[in-house]
């Protein structure tokens, strides 16, 4: 599996972000009809991942002198937005008034965090199977790097906990299912001994979550009266 991955790297790439995009327009189209704020917030963090996957896919035909902007932006776009799950919880939850009011409090302090994790970050220029990317160097400040990995489970467990209120709530597995895949293969590259093939099999739980994301809102989320 790690020599196919490594061997068809860039068109994973491609695909992954293809794929990406078309449940992102799914998630846009759910939202127009629907008009619902839980909707238009899982359709931005699809915007984030698309982007950010666009950058990596794209990283050998961007310009030299353009993708250093591009890459610094998809680091402070990903703190920024990846947060945003937890006030999706509080919407899945069906929370309202002061309790959401203090979700999305949290949601805008760790958003924060996020940002300034995203410009504090040193960035250096990497190319691996083929994909050429810009990475976290190793002169990178310690809070920035915990930060990140706050970011990267710390927004998800959240998910997964509300999941399992949701499944009990409302007979659906959806919710807890796009936390859970977005865990699982978050951890499993470092878990296989596959750290250098994160940013690409996390991608495939960032699919999985955006695609539950879109069946719950489809199925579970009213039209707006």
């Amino acid at each position: 599996m790690r020599n196919f991955l490594i061997n068809n790297c860039q068109a994973i790439l491609y695909v992954l972000t293809c794929a990406e995009l078309l449940v992102s327009v799914l998630l846009l189209i759910d939202f127009i009809k629907k008009k619902q704020i839980i909707t238009l917030l899982m359709f931005l963090i699809g915007v984030g991942l698309c982007y950010d996957a666009a950058v990596m896919a794209l990283g050998n035909v961007i310009p030299e002198d353009i993708l250093p902007a591009l890459s610094r932006f998809r680091f402070v776009s990903h703190g920024l937005l990846v947060p945003v799950n937890i006030a999706i919880c509080g919407y899945a939850l069906g929370w309202k008034d002061l309790k959401q009011r203090i979700v999305w409090g949290v949601t805008l302090v760790i958003c924060a965090l996020g940002c300034a994790s995203g410009i504090g970050r040193v960035l250096e220029l990497k190319e691996f199977a083929g994909v050429i990317r810009y990475v976290a160097a190793d002169t990178t400040p310690v809070w920035a790097d915990k930060i990140n990995r706050m970011l990267s489970f710390g927004t998800v467990i959240p998910v997964i906990a509300a999941g399992v209120f949701v499944w009990k709530k409302q007979k659906t597995p959806s919710f807890f299912l796009a936390g859970l895949l977005m865990f699982v293969f978050a951890a499993l590259g470092p878990a296989t001994g596959n750290a250098d093939l994160i940013f690409l099999i996390s991608m495939f739980g960032e699919l999985f979550m955006l695609f539950f994301f879109w069946l719950y809102s489809f199925k579970n989320i009213k039209n707006e009266k």
